[in-house]
């Protein structure tokens, strides 16, 4: 009894070999873009310095939304910072329902920081995977052409680049996904303390 995959006519056989590595490619350049699309967006978003925070806060105990407003410094686009600049403006302006807009714009905040993270990560997880398969492919390919064949020299080469290739990807791209997750973490403990330390001052001055 013969194995079907075991010919040199055999579906597997006829993959090319640089299949699985085309796709690999093509899988990198996509996490790369995310990567240095993440990279820009979250240095962007600085968070509220110290002082200027205690600042903001003092100046909603005494009700002055401008001086407030002025103390977060247009040069902080934290979605923190941004949750403030809506509340005072929201307040100086006499809107009643302020809060509904605060919450909206904090729903935002937090889907634009998640933004193509799932990407990353599935990125990472079928990097290697594909490795793996082209490693399968490849061995497979090299015991259907024969040992000693060049056929069989391009099989044991596809399954070591391939292998090579896929962790190349997975590596960083999980890297980078673990830091872009903490980094999101940490702007919504952000505007948590936002909510807990400044809002509460403008609701009491109804």
């Amino acid at each position: 009894m013969s194995f079907p995959f075991a010919k040199s006519d055999s579906i597997i056989s006829s993959v090319p070999p640089e299949t699985i590595p085309i796709l690999i490619i093509f899988v990198s350049i996509v996490g790369f873009t995310i990567i240095v699309e993440r990279l820009v967006f979250f240095w962007r978003l600085k968070p509220i310095p110290g002082d200027n925070f205690k600042k903001v806060r003092d100046f909603s105990r005494e009700k002055k939304w401008d001086d407030a407003k002025d103390a977060i410094g247009s040069e902080y686009q934290s979605p923190a910072a941004v949750l403030l600049q809506i509340a005072f403006e929201s307040k100086r302006r006499g809107i009643e329902f302020w809060e509904d807009d605060v919450k909206q714009e904090g729903f935002r905040q937090i889907f634009l920081m998640e933004r193509y993270l799932s990407g990353l990560g599935t990125i990472a997880t079928i990097a290697p995977l594909l490795g793996v398969l082209g490693t399968v492919i490849g061995i497979v390919r090299s015991f259907a052409e024969g040992a000693g064949t060049k056929g069989a020299e391009v099989g044991i080469s596809e399954a070591l680049i391939t292998t090579a290739m896929g962790l190349g990807v997975a590596i960083p791209a999980y890297i980078f996904y673990n830091y872009f997750s903490k980094l999101k973490e940490e702007r919504i403990t952000e505007m948590e303390n936002v909510t807990d330390l400044v809002l509460p001052h403008l609701t009491k001055s109804k």
